[in-house]
């Protein structure tokens, strides 16, 4: 079961590079397929990546997400070289998005203008730039490439591409494409992101997948995949999964404030309208406004825990990874922690969750 299933870290801010690398090892040796790797306000992706690429041997890396803005297309493609080329070849899931919404436009002093066409001109300028081969080659177009993508094949290999943000003139990378270049996910929530990476991308990244919500991305796959001839089943799902160490008290209040931030942010609303909970979030964002957060998390009830989180006993808690598993999504551990034991929780949930995917079915 491990080997459909990914760790990775609240913020990698919070431990140091050496605890993160050996978080990464145990990863391996208790048999996860990946390691992803976020960013926000901690440490800088590729440079964790680089890290536990030395570190580890088979374990596959991914992002989820790295921001398209702060970042051009090209220097994205050449992160992706770069890692994939340290890692020999295991850097094989790139998830990146718009990295949060107003909280980007604060950090980075950057508006967040065009998401959808920026994402749909990032998609293609990174696949442009390390596909190894041209259009004829492959024996048809290489997914989501424009007809007005200009791949010339032979050494030295050169992309240019017009669109309506980025124009790019016969770049080439020095070494080369890649032989296998990383599959592309967008972390997408709202409809139109989900409806582009249905058509363009290799998959979707969530965040809080409930049963709701996961039925609302089926729709759009199989409308997107009919509308261009794509099977939806080769659409690629994954979402970080919020769960804890235990069901301790201090444990589900930490969960539980860690889903107050979740449900106050405003791209997160598509989720919440398709899982019923609108009007309780829009109640929930005003208390906060007007009375604090800690009034806010109050309204955070057990019900809506257990459809956005993994909690409750190990069979319980199997059940759920089962019920996601069985539907090819793909989870991403996201560890909830207490406050004060952010390492021993990180590396106790990723220990709790290989101990009981372990028991029987009925168990």
């Amino acid at each position: 079961m491990l080997d459909h299933m990914g760790v990775s870290l609240v913020n990698t801010g919070d431990l140091s590079m050496q605890e993160i690398v050996q978080y990464a090892r145990e990863a391996e040796e208790l048999g996860y397929e990946g390691f992803w790797v976020g960013e926000g306000d901690g440490k800088e992706s590729f440079a964790v990546l680089s890290e536990v690429a030395a570190g580890t041997t088979t374990l596959r890396l991914g992002t989820g997400d790295v921001n398209f803005y702060s970042r051009t297309p090209t220097l994205l493609a050449i992160g992706a070289a770069t890692i994939s080329r340290l890692s020999n070849g295991r850097f094989l899931h790139y998830g990146i998005g718009t990295g949060g919404g107003s909280w980007m436009e604060a950090a980075h002093g950057i508006a967040l203008d065009r998401p959808i066409q920026r994402a749909r001109e990032t998609i293609d300028i990174i696949r442009g730039i390390l596909t190894p081969q041209s259009d004829e080659q492959l024996g048809g177009p290489i997914v989501g490439l424009p007809s007005d993508a200009v791949v010339k094949a032979g050494q030295p290999r050169r992309f240019s591409y017009q669109g309506k943000i980025y124009n790019i003139f016969a770049f080439r990378l020095r070494e080369g494409p890649l032989e296998t270049p990383p599959r592309i996910y967008l972390s997408a929530l709202g409809p139109q992101m989900i409806a582009l990476a249905a058509r363009q991308a290799d998959g979707v990244i969530s965040n809080g997948l409930s049963e709701a919500s996961y039925y609302r991305y089926r729709e759009i796959f199989e409308r997107e995949g009919k509308a261009i001839g794509r099977n939806p089943d080769d659409i690629a799902l994954y979402t970080l999964t919020m769960t804890t160490a235990d069901d301790s008290d201090e444990s589900l209040d930490a969960l539980r404030t860690c889903l107050t931030y979740f449900f106050g942010a405003p791209h997160f609303f598509p989720v919440m309208e398709a899982s019923g909970y609108g009007p309780a979030v829009r109640n929930l964002c005003e208390v906060w406004r007007t009375e604090g957060i800690l009034k806010a998390r109050h309204l955070v009830t057990d019900e809506m825990m257990e459809q956005f989180a993994v909690i409750g006993s190990p069979a319980q808690r199997r059940k759920k990874m089962q019920w996601m598993i069985d539907r090819n999504i793909y989870p991403i551990l996201y560890p909830v922690c207490r406050e004060g034991r952010v390492k021993e929780d990180c590396f106790d949930t990723m220990r709790f969750v290989a101990e009981y995917m372990k028991l029987p079915a009925s168990a």
